[in-house]
């Protein structure tokens, strides 16, 4: 089951990974129609998610319950040092393209 879980939340992570990527590459083109709009709506989902799971994936609560493993990477295919910083390099990239969609918002009004 462990399994399943990793494979469940690596391919999560695949996707919001790539919406971000799409959403700030967009943002900086200032291109603002449905090829920014989806993956940024995405994000902010996600946000919301972790957010209100006191700053945790609900997958690793999940994954929590089938071992007693606790290192960064236990819940994800990931190299355990991107998993620890995930959320720290992730919500630096978003910062980043909100403060990009103002300015290109400004000057494309």
């Amino acid at each position: 089951m462990l399994k399943l879980i990793k494979t469940i939340h690596t391919l999560i992570w695949v996707i919001m990974s790539g919406s971000n990527f799409v959403a700030f590459y967009f943002a900086f083109m200032g291109r603002f129609d449905a090829w920014f709009y989806v993956p940024a709506a995405l994000l902010s989902v996600e946000i919301l998610v972790i957010l209100f799971n006191s700053w945790k994936c609900p997958v690793t609560t999940i994954a929590e319950k089938y071992t007693s493993e606790r290192k960064a990477n236990f819940d994800i295919y990931l190299p355990e040092w991107l998993a620890k910083y995930n959320v720290r390099i992730f919500s630096i990239l978003i910062i980043i393209e909100i403060v990009i969609v103002f300015i290109k918002h400004k000057i494309y009004g």
